[in-house]
């Protein structure tokens, strides 16, 4: 495989027998930050005009694909930080459900609010026997705002959607196969080896024109509500980070003090503007 560019949060890979980008995450990337954002971001831009690539593979050097966010970085993050980060990565996912390419995602042994939110907006999703995925964002004292609210519903069904999201608790391998989350699962290495080359391989097989066409065909009937439902993620986010829970070990806003906080917060806009 020919190595392209030079990033510091991944590698990137091009496999001219398949014709996929592979994005290989780098051992030290265990969480989302703001250089891997900018780094993503810049090469779902130069892979959105390359329609002669297949597809793409991401996956990470670790067992788990990543743990999302990193807790003390996060509770030293300011919310106007916050909300560019937030963002950044509705922007990405975005990106990543509009490419030509087809995207498959490997999640390893797992991964964690954000991370998992990343994970939506990939076509195919393949992992580890042992995966678990997480929503945890509300422990956290953020929100899922990048996807979460809007595309796991439409994925995987409304009420399923509302328990994961909504127990915090770790979805385990056997209900993401059930609920059609993930595609298929490995044991080992030569497992995954073999169900990553039956699937590259079958994507770069198919007419190029009618594998963007149908990428495009199953986004059609969604488009205009997952446009809407983003939107109302952005509001939710910009609502719930007005108590600033995140920048707190557990000592999160008492539910009661919360409607005071917004009218506060309406008062500071209105003196503002």
């Amino acid at each position: 495989m020919n190595s392209l560019f030079e990033y510091q949060t991944f590698q990137v890979k091009l496999d001219k027998s398949t014709r996929t980008l592979y994005l290989t995450f780098n051992v030290d990337a265990h969480y989302f930050n703001f250089e891997l954002l900018f780094e993503l971001e810049s090469i779902l831009a130069w892979c959105s005009s390359k329609v002669e690539i297949s597809s793409i593979y991401i996956s990470s050097l670790n067992s788990h694909f990543s743990k999302g966010h990193n807790k003390e970085a996060l509770m030293n993050m300011k919310k106007e930080k916050l909300e560019k980060f937030s963002h950044k990565l509705r922007t990405i996912n975005y990106a990543l459900i509009h490419l030509p390419q087809t995207v498959i995602i490997d999640l390893g042994e797992g991964c964690k609010n954000i991370a998992t939110e990343f994970s939506l907006a990939c076509d195919i999703k393949i992992a580890h026997e042992k995966c678990e995925i997480l929503f945890d964002h509300n422990k956290l004292g953020v929100i899922a705002c990048s996807g979460g609210i809007a595309q796991l519903g439409h994925m995987i069904g409304h009420g399923r959607a509302r328990s994961w999201i909504l127990s915090g608790l770790p979805i385990k391998c056997k209900d993401l196969v059930n609920s059609g989350f993930i595609h298929s699962t490995y044991h080992n290495e030569q497992e995954r080896n073999q169900l990553r080359l039956e699937l590259l391989t079958s994507i770069n097989q198919q007419a190029p024109v009618q594998r963007i066409q149908t990428k495009l065909g199953l986004l059609a009937p969604l488009k205009d509500q997952l446009d809407e439902l983003r939107k109302k993620e952005q509001e939710l986010a910009q609502v719930a980070m007005i108590n600033e829970d995140w920048l707190e070990e557990s000592d999160f806003m008492p539910a009661k003090n919360f409607q005071e906080a917004v009218k506060l917060s309406l008062i500071k806009n209105e003196n503002r503007d």
